[in-house]
């Protein structure tokens, strides 16, 4: 087995995890409005989905590169743990955005509910506080305040599922029923996922403080 030599840089930019970082949360933005567009222009869910397959691919290469320079630099904003937890957390909910895609395109000649439609816009608040919070790692001290609305907006999204749910469930087809919820799970999968970043960030804030 040949071991390859990981080469540290001595002068690396202390910025380039926050970028990467940064990439990710965009193209978790970008895929928010792909999904969003599913929903409300079905003749366009194949062009869409497409995107949303690139979006994972790029957000991989980026995890990716995440973690090679993990492993070559000596400086980092936080710890190397929690640079990559965050990382990893943020590349999940895209995962979970291209699998909602994937489930939009089958779910039949029934609409979604209007809840889809709020379900996402609290994704979509979600993902702006994520992006914010990362452009703001070297400077720990404003950040309470997007982790306490990050909570905010993910209890609002549970609450949003439950009533999603309940509508789906008067549906008289078996197949409707199951076909829309795993819609409504799938995004919040992704709105839990989020509220994941959440919780890892708030612990950083104990951690770092």
């Amino acid at each position: 087995m040949v071991r390859r030599k990981v080469k540290f840089q001595i002068f690396p930019s202390t910025s380039r995890g926050i970028e990467l970082l940064c990439g990710l949360t965009t193209t978790i933005r970008t895929s928010v409005a792909n999904v969003s567009e599913m929903i409300g222009s079905p003749d366009t869910r194949a062009d869409q989905l497409r995107d949303l397959a690139s979006a994972e691919a790029e957000a991989s290469d980026l995890v990716h590169a995440v973690l090679t320079h993990l492993r070559t630099s000596y400086i980092s904003p936080l710890p190397r743990e929690d640079m990559y937890t965050l990382s990893r957390l943020l590349h999940e909910t895209m995962e979970h955005l291209r699998g909602t895609g994937e489930l939009i395109m089958n779910v039949g000649s029934t609409p979604l509910s209007e809840r889809s439609s709020e379900q996402l816009e609290l994704i979509s608040q979600l993902a702006e506080l994520a992006s914010d919070s990362v452009q703001r790692l070297h400077n720990l001290d404003d950040l309470e305040d997007n982790w306490l609305q990050m909570l905010q907006f993910s209890k609002r999204a549970a609450r949003t599922h439950l009533v999603w749910v309940n509508e789906i469930s008067k549906f008289a087809k078996p197949g409707t029923i199951h076909r829309h919820q795993r819609v409504a799970d799938h995004l919040m999968l992704t709105a839990n996922t989020l509220r994941q970043f959440a919780d890892h960030l708030g612990r950083v804030l104990v951690k770092e403080s």
